[in-house]
């Protein structure tokens, strides 16, 4: 075999082992020479579609590189935006930081952001941020409108126009928690020319920060608010037992205890002892309602009654005058009811005026008693004249004036505490001194009631004479 033919030879044994063509020897030197050539075709071609594979997944390669570049723009942008929210508290001033950010990763023609000024949101909300060049803040209510009456508060990306009808997208982000849609953005046009899925998600992901936000903020005002009504409610408390007797006067032929407990804070409960020199005066009233408005009211009808005493002691008088300035001052649906007592101690007299309270129970001689209420309540009509009753005693007497907080009192089955138990207790404790009484009475309600809640105001007064 020549040299030709051997060198021919060699290079394709070369060949033919990488590329594992042919698995025959060839016959000639005409051969060797046909089929190197082949291989050399082969082996060309393999390597133009090797680089074209390269070139293929180099530009994927890039593609993916540009894609993971945004998604870290995006991310950074989203935890700026979070440490804008954290830092502003209130989420309306850092809009317009938040939006600066938004401009880095969204491309937008004109956007809106809005605070719904109602829940659920309708058409009324107010600007937080405009930038309105190819539509008009009615034509954004419009938007609105339509997107609420096809219950799409939502995220949403539209293609088209829903009132024109043209082709413009449009991106409509709610900024939206588990309490409420606070507010939205509205973008609207795209220098792109489309809001792409990954948009939404970007926007939907600032929207619930901006929602977090909100729902912070509105936390920190109801926590600040609640602490400043506690704080007026503790003043208000703190001013009624102020106008509460601070102690009973003290008298030689009588014995007078009295208890107090609000429901709430405040209550609508009174009782006042004043000593007239020759005569004392007693009242026990319940404000219908409870809490601050019966207080307010509980605080108007006491400066007026000890205005009216210091003027004069005729009971039928106070009573009437009372009535007529409360009947002016509070509401139609509010009232109180309430005992007058005016005792006559060294004539051992007394006059009596109910005004639609309950019976007072009334031990006197040995007799046990009850007067009833004759009038009606206290503000229900002015220019009204009450009359009072009079009663003697001989030897000794006893009240029992009481709110219906005490009568009404219930358990957890639902039962009331109820007069006759009230009378019953007083009656076999009656030759006790009056301190003593009323905590019997307080023991025993308590007792009844048990874990369950106070649902009115308890109060209760007992008088005895002294012999």
């Amino acid at each position: 075999m020549d040299k030709a033919t051997l060198y021919g030879l060699e290079i394709y044994n070369f060949l033919n082992e990488k590329l594992k063509y042919y698995n025959d020897e060839p016959k000639d030197l005409h051969e060797i020479r046909d089929r190197v050539k082949y291989l050399i075709d082969v082996l060309f071609n393999e390597s133009e579609t090797y680089r074209t594979q390269l070139e293929e997944f180099s530009l994927q390669l890039e593609a993916q590189v540009e894609e993971l570049s945004k998604l870290y723009e995006e991310l950074t942008a989203v935890l700026d935006i979070g440490k804008m929210l954290h830092m502003a508290i209130d989420p309306r001033t850092a809009i317009e930081e938040v939006l600066e950010r938004i401009r880095d990763i969204i491309s937008f023609d004109d956007i809106l952001v809005g605070e719904f000024s109602d829940f659920p949101p309708q058409k009324d909300f107010k600007i937080l941020h405009a930038e309105l060049k190819n539509i008009n803040f009615e034509k954004v209510v419009e938007i609105i409108d339509v997107l609420k009456k096809s219950n799409k508060i939502k995220p949403i990306i539209l293609e088209r126009d829903p009132i024109l009808n043209n082709e413009v997208p449009i991106m409509f982000i709610p900024i939206e928690s588990k309490m409420k849609i606070w507010g939205f953005f509205l973008f609207y046009g795209s220098k792109k020319g489309i809001f792409t899925a990954g948009n939404r998600k970007i926007m939907e992901s600032i929207a619930e920060q901006i929602a977090f936000s909100y729902d912070t903020l509105n936390y920190l005002n109801e926590k600040i608010e609640k602490e400043k009504l506690a704080e007026q409610l503790r003043i208000a408390s703190e001013i009624q037992k102020s106008l509460l007797p601070s102690e009973i006067p003290e008298f030689r032929e009588l014995d007078i205890e009295a208890f107090y407990r609000p429901a709430y804070d405040i209550g609508g409960d009174y009782y006042d002892v004043v000593d007239l020199g020759e005569k004392v005066f007693m009242v026990l009233a319940d404000v219908s309602g409870k809490s601050v408005p019966a207080a307010l009211i509980m605080t108007s009808f006491r400066s007026i009654l000890r205005y009216e005493l210091e003027k004069n002691e005729d009971l039928t008088s106070i009573v009437t005058n009372l009535n007529n300035y409360i009947s002016k001052e509070i509401p139609q649906d509010r009232f109180v009811t309430a005992i007058f007592i005016m005792f006559d101690i060294k004539n051992k007299k007394i006059e009596m005026i109910n005004c639609g309270h309950n019976p007072t129970i009334i031990y006197k001689d040995g007799e046990l008693l009850s007067f009833e209420a004759e009038y009606m309540p206290i503000g229900i009509m002015d220019g009204f004249i009450f009359e009072s009753q009079e009663l003697s005693y001989n030897n000794e007497i006893s009240f029992v004036l009481y709110t219906d907080g005490i009568t009404e009192a219930r358990n957890k089955n639902i039962e009331e505490f109820g007069l006759d138990k009230l009378i019953e207790i007083f009656k076999n404790n009656k030759d006790k001194s009056s301190k003593e009484i009323t905590k019997i009475i307080i023991d025993e309600l308590d007792k009844f009631v048990g874990e369950a809640s106070q649902h009115d105001d308890t109060t209760i007064m007992i008088i005895k004479s002294i012999l």
